[in-house]
């Protein structure tokens, strides 16, 4: 048990937060000084309640995580996306523990309004008491299923979901303020790639945006949720694919025990550089893309050996694999590598090889995406690399 104070446990974490250069903003770091997070999270001692950790607090019978208190220094990213100003009625969806509802009524402050969204009762009464506790009854926490959104609160300056969503639900189109911004976890790949975005509304139908923020949440529940495509290729391996690609399961099962074929690229990159989203852009070329995770508890002497970097980024031809990897070349340097498995290994490990050095010479930074209403013409979108989803049409386009 800590000798702290919360008080003194908060502002070690903002300075955890600030050491990353996540705060952008003074209103930011203020509603994080201000916040008593171990209110939200009575279950967990202090030192854990203020922890840079993720908090997990709901799981399902098989261990998955149904709910959390996200890990502090991405909500403060998130946060700094939204933008979110005095006087703004914003709607959130996925109360969870009430934290995050909390941090928006401080950036809303008492002439805003903030109401938010919790498809499970349990958790949505457990965060109104602790709203409630904390001083932040004016917070309207409504049961449901927050793909519908809160009509009778709209229009919404700032929407902002804190759950990995496949589709920008019809609700949120329709309940957006006319130049309001919708703040979201994107899953743009069925292997679970996921992108916070924030999406600004430039015209009717149409949302922009122009930076992203590498992340991972817990998927929304409810009408819209999405679950992918998970192959299991060895015990502790699995491979997450997009839910329409026809991959033969039994034969990368193969793949994964043959020899690997490694090769190194000569391309090296540096800790500095802005590489994040190597795995979209994979995607967006059109490789068969998948993510590659091995659990080293399980698999101890395993022979696959994707780099983390990019959550095990790999392509596949349905009967091999490629995958990246890295090698340290100094403490602030890597080398870009790759290794395949299966009966065409050394020529997808070509074509992984060849993709890398395209992506180095044409060196995409920041991805620009766009989504239009489902019902969008084809002559009335942008172009770039489609995603077609029930509710929107998204594009992601490439800015060096």
């Amino acid at each position: 048990m800590t000798s702290r104070t919360p008080e003194q446990l908060r502002d070690d974490l903002v300075a955890d937060i600030r050491r990353w250069g996540t705060f952008r903003t003074a209103q930011v770091e203020a509603a994080f000084r201000t916040v008593p997070r171990h209110l939200f999270l009575p279950d967990v001692d202090l030192e854990t309640a203020y922890g840079p950790q993720v908090v997990v607090t709901r799981r399902a019978p098989d261990g998955t995580a149904l709910s959390s208190a996200s890990q502090p220094s991405l909500v403060a990213a998130m946060l700094e996306q939204a933008d979110v100003q005095p006087g703004h009625r914003v709607l959130e969806i996925g109360t969870a523990t009430g934290i995050n509802a909390a941090l928006l009524a401080e950036l809303t402050g008492p002439t805003g309004q903030v109401t938010t969204i919790e498809i499970d009762e349990d958790l949505a009464a457990g965060a109104r008491t602790a709203l409630t506790t904390a001083g932040y009854e004016r917070v309207d926490v409504i049961g449901g299923d927050g793909a519908a959104g809160h009509p009778g609160g709209a229009p919404y300056d700032r929407i902002v979901i804190t759950a990995g969503a496949w589709d920008l639900a019809r609700g949120w189109w329709n309940q957006l303020a006319p130049a309001g911004r919708i703040v979201v976890p994107l899953r743009l790949h069925g292997s679970g790639l996921t992108r916070s975005l924030p999406l600004d509304a430039v015209e009717p139908g149409r949302l922009v945006s122009r930076s992203a923020l590498v992340c991972g949440f817990v998927p929304l529940r409810g009408t819209d949720a999405h679950s992918g495509h998970v192959l299991t290729l060895a015990d502790g391996v699995t491979l997450r694919v997009d839910d329409h690609d026809p991959a033969d399961e039994t034969a990368l099962r193969a793949a994964a025990a043959s020899p690997p074929h490694s090769l190194w690229t000569g391309l090296t990159i540096h800790d500095d550089e802005p590489t994040a989203h190597l795995d979209l852009w994979l995607v967006t070329v059109g490789a068969r893309f998948g993510r590659l995770a091995v659990d080293t508890t399980i698999c101890h002497d395993s022979q696959l050996t994707p780099t983390r970097r990019w959550a095990g980024a790999t392509i596949h031809d349905g009967t091999t694999i490629a995958y990246i990897t890295l090698r340290p070349l100094a403490p602030d340097t890597d080398e870009l590598g790759v290794t395949a498995h299966g009966p065409h290994a050394a020529t997808l490990a070509a074509h992984l090889t060849d993709l890398l050095h395209h992506w180095r010479k044409e060196g995409p930074a920041e991805p620009v995406i766009t989504a239009h209403a489902a019902d969008t013409p084809d002559d009335q979108t942008v172009a770039g690399h489609r995603i077609d989803r029930p509710n929107s049409r998204l594009t992601v386009r490439w800015q060096p």
